[in-house]
């Protein structure tokens, strides 16, 4: 994984966190067609070269509360299904800890 963001905050779903700044950009509509209809969204960028792997973001009540956006060098041949999966255990692992929305702005523990 080479880049990570998460869009939350109804109703305008901007980027709240990642690792490549851009905090406060608002989501655009493959964003908020994943937190919306909790379907996953899967692209190659033009180059080829990274493979994007977003998913709804889950609280642990089931509550889809945003969206994560998971970033992938590619190259040729590799294994764009393995690379879902190692996707999907980020969002498992983030569903584990966030209890609802409001985690996400509360104060750091």
């Amino acid at each position: 994984m080479i880049l990570l963001a998460i869009h939350a905050g109804a109703p305008k779903y901007d980027i709240i966190a990642s690792n490549f700044g851009r905090i406060g950009k608002l989501g655009d509509e493959d964003d908020l067609r994943v937190i919306m209809k909790g379907t996953k969204n899967l692209e190659m960028n033009k180059a080829g070269t990274h493979f994007e792997d977003e998913l709804p973001l889950i609280a642990r009540s089931g509550k889809r509360i945003g969206a994560i956006g998971v970033v992938f060098n590619y190259k040729p041949g590799d294994d764009k299904v393995a690379l879902d999966k190692i996707a999907v255990e980020i969002q498992k692992e983030m569903q584990a800890q966030i209890t609802s929305s409001k985690t996400l702005f509360g104060p750091a523990i």
